[in-house]
């Protein structure tokens, strides 16, 4: 476990990556890797069902990807509210949405700045992996959602493919199982895993997506 002067360099090295090119091209890396195709997916009726939330949260939201789909799936009077910790990111975010429905801030997943039981949905898409521990980001998501709230986490895993990802976007990965006890430790139920396609689904590619439910 990084020391708390690591922890803060460590946050303040993500922000940095994250404002410079390589944020600039996660545009283009999701286009490649079709994980801007895929992300529908995910967030729609059958899937990760956003219809009759009404506050939502976009967690480490990036340029966007994620919210875009929350937009068209949620109700017309639903709320989004998204963070991130770079913010190059959150301006790439409102380039691409120019909603008024959402709003964005800088925030820090382990300190997040709203009141307990804020949201009753929230998507957090590849941010857990770049935690040294990951327990303070998924209390925080624990305490903001309501009870009986519903949560999308997105994560890399410790897989061959994982691996050459965390090595591109210097990041770590997790093992499933590890992940469902942390999760499970912090409140978080795991309800339900979830691909990206059947062919993700036989060869266990796309990393860890869960659909998990804070704890009544």
């Amino acid at each position: 476990m990084l020391s708390p002067s690591e922890s803060t360099l460590y946050r303040r090295f993500i922000q940095n990556h994250y404002d410079g090119l390589p944020g600039a091209l996660t545009a283009v890396t999701g286009l490649v890797t079709g994980h801007e195709a895929l992300a529908g997916r995910l967030i729609r009726p059958g899937g990760f069902d956003v219809r009759g939330c009404k506050r939502i949260l976009d967690a480490g939201c990036g340029n966007g990807r994620y919210s875009r789909f929350l937009l068209r799936s949620a109700d017309a009077d639903a709320l989004l509210t998204s963070f991130d910790l770079s913010p190059h990111m959150l301006l790439r975010a409102r380039a691409r949405l120019r909603s008024a429905r959402v709003s964005h801030a800088v925030a820090d997943l382990t300190r997040l700045p709203y009141a307990d039981a804020s949201f009753d949905a929230v998507v957090c898409g590849w941010v857990l992996e770049h935690l040294p521990d990951p327990r303070p980001g998924l209390r925080e998501l624990a305490r903001v959602l309501q009870k009986g709230g519903k949560l999308l986490l997105l994560s890399t895993e410790d897989t061959l493919t994982g691996v050459l990802c965390s090595r591109l976007w210097h990041c770590r990965t997790y093992n499933r199982t590890e992940l469902r006890q942390v999760c499970g430790a912090c409140g978080l139920h795991w309800e339900r895993e979830m691909w990206f396609s059947a062919i993700h689904r036989l060869l266990k590619l796309g990393g860890i997506i869960v659909e998990l439910r804070r704890a009544e």
